[in-house]
C-alpha cells in the first residue's frame, strides 16, 4: 500500500497573508524621512529675484498665455523666510477681477492676485507639454 503525501499550504489552513500591509509600518518612517530631505533640499536652493516688470508687460504676457495656451513661469513678489517663493509654472485658464487662474502640471488651479506678480518668463512649450502629457498618462 502506497502512502500519499499531503502538502498543505498556509492558505489552505486559513492563514491570510496581509501582503504589503505588514510592511507599511517600516516603509512609512523611511518615506517620511525621504520627503523631509527632499523638502529641505528644495528649501536650500537659493531663488534669485528677477527684475520687476511693469503691469503692461505682465498683462500682455498673461493675455498671450490665455489666448495661445502658452506655458509661463510666474515669480511672485512675496518673500518667505528671507527668500522669494518658487516660480509658479503653468498656463492661464482664466481671469476674474484682480485674480489670475493658472493651471499647473498636476491639473490644479492656482489663484494669483495681479499685484503680487513680480516677473513672468516663458517656458519652452514643447518640453512643458511633453512632461505634462506624460504625467497625465501615467496617472
Amino acid at each position: 500500500m502506497k502512502q500519499d503525501i499531503v502538502r498543505l499550504s498556509p492558505d489552505a489552513l486559513g492563514y491570510k497573508d496581509r501582503g504589503k500591509m505588514k510592511w507599511i509600518g517600516l516603509m512609512l518612517s523611511d518615506h517620511a524621512e525621504a520627503l523631509k530631505k527632499q523638502k529641505q533640499g528644495a528649501r536650500d536652493t537659493l531663488i534669485t529675484p528677477k527684475s520687476r516688470q511693469s503691469m503692461e508687460e505682465i498683462s500682455s504676457c498673461l493675455y498671450c498665455s490665455y489666448t495661445n495656451k502658452k506655458p509661463l513661469a510666474v515669480q511672485l513678489n512675496i518673500i518667505n523666510d528671507g527668500q522669494y517663493l518658487p516660480d509658479i509654472e503653468g498656463f492661464v485658464v482664466g481671469i476674474k477681477g484682480e485674480a489670475v487662474f493658472i493651471k499647473q502640471r498636476d491639473c490644479t488651479l492656482k489663484r494669483i492676485v495681479l499685484e503680487d506678480i513680480r516677473h513672468i518668463d516663458w517656458l519652452n512649450a514643447s518640453d512643458w507639454f511633453e512632461k505634462y502629457t506624460r504625467q497625465n498618462v501615467s496617472i
